[in-house]
């Protein structure tokens, strides 16, 4: 794949503490893979996730004060390589970690994982307007370091034919299927609720790009679940590791991507601290493990650009690293081209 362009613009959003927090704005040189803080926009609580239209950022919002004035969702408007405030919105106090919008851009949607619930909000021209509807979870888990002692939704988003939008909860170890309706109202359907092995932990979900299989990080378990997608149902056909069978420490799956040729698939550890890189068999949908990259401490996020580079993300260490891929050759390599950022735990790029 050629490179369209040299110079490529995105977003970092960070825990940093006191006024180190907020949005940063990069720009990398995909040449020499040099990254240069362009901006920094300081945010009223913790950004913790982030997703692009082609005009617009939306963000989510950790409350860290553990009041009802925290939380909440933020949106931007995209100008150039700038962020242009619309408005925040803050929701009692409530902490989301993960969002997805509507096609028709009316309605977004959050992950309240402290509280566990799905919520729903109207959006207006990129504004956010009201709050829709939240519906809370019930169930718990067998997590011996108590991350289940209740739900905890982590994820949100669609299923490729539009016909659900589902929730994943690391608490209760399930992947909750809502019809979704018209104005944004939320109804679960249980009969395609699916319950994933007990102490899983899910985090994340996506889907392969023709809509068939489904590919799921398990942050508890350290696995990836490979789903078969047939007629609103998710019904497993594989588990695979994501850490080498002779790592004894503590780690905990986060992030999960895949490359738009849908060729391949990485997921981030922490605590083993690397990427880990699976080719894609696209005739069954199973993943094959080909092998880790090491990286700084903690990779919550990562994201990758032109299938050729993966920015990650590591959180303990205050840092962005830069690996470049080789999809022909399967060579995942990182570079020494890293940029000081406070906690990043969300990367994000324009969309066309």
């Amino acid at each position: 794949m050629e490179v369209s362009n040299v110079n490529e613009t995105f977003y970092v959003a960070s825990y940093g503490k006191g006024d180190k927090r907020g949005v940063y704005i990069v720009r990398m040189d995909k040449e020499t893979l040099h990254l240069e803080l362009l901006q920094h926009i300081l945010t009223p609580d913790f950004p913790s996730y982030m997703i692009t239209t082609p005009h617009t950022l939306y963000l989510s919002y950790k409350n860290a004060r553990s009041t009802n004035d925290g939380g909440g969702l933020g949106s931007f408007s995209i100008e150039g390589d700038q962020l242009v405030l619309n408005n925040n919105y803050s929701s009692s106090g409530r902490s989301y970690t993960h969002l997805c919008i509507s096609d028709d851009h009316k309605y977004i949607f959050a992950a309240n994982y402290h509280i566990g619930a799905t919520a729903a909000y109207a959006l207006d021209h990129g504004r956010i307007d009201h709050k829709i509807i939240a519906v809370r979870h019930t169930g718990l888990g067998p997590d011996l370091l108590k991350r289940q002692t209740g739900p905890h939704v982590h994820n949100v988003g669609f299923t490729p034919d539009g016909r659900f939008l589902y929730a994943v909860d690391l608490g209760a170890d399930k992947i909750v299927m809502y019809r979704y309706q018209d104005g944004g109202k939320l109804v679960e359907d249980t009969e395609y609720t699916v319950n994933v092995q007990p102490g899983s932990g899910p985090r994340h979900l996506i889907f392969s790009q023709d809509g068939r299989y489904a590919y799921l990080s398990c942050e508890i378990a350290n696995t990836v679940m490979v789903f078969k997608y047939v007629d609103g149902r998710l019904l497993m056909i594989q588990n695979v590791s994501t850490l080498p069978h002779h790592f004894k420490g503590f780690s905990a799956a986060a992030a999960i991507r895949m490359t738009s040729t849908g060729d391949h698939l990485f997921v981030s550890n922490r605590g083993h601290d690397s990427i880990a890189m699976y080719r894609v068999n696209k005739d069954n949908g199973k993943i094959s493990l080909l092998y880790m990259v090491h990286c700084a401490s903690e990779p919550r996020d990562f994201n990758i650009l032109d299938d050729q580079y993966l920015i990650v993300g590591c959180q303990k260490e205050n840092k962005l690293q830069v690996m470049t891929f080789d999809e022909e050759n399967e060579k995942l390599l990182l570079s020494d081209q890293e940029l000081e950022i406070p906690e990043p735990v969300c990367i994000t790029f324009k969309k066309a």
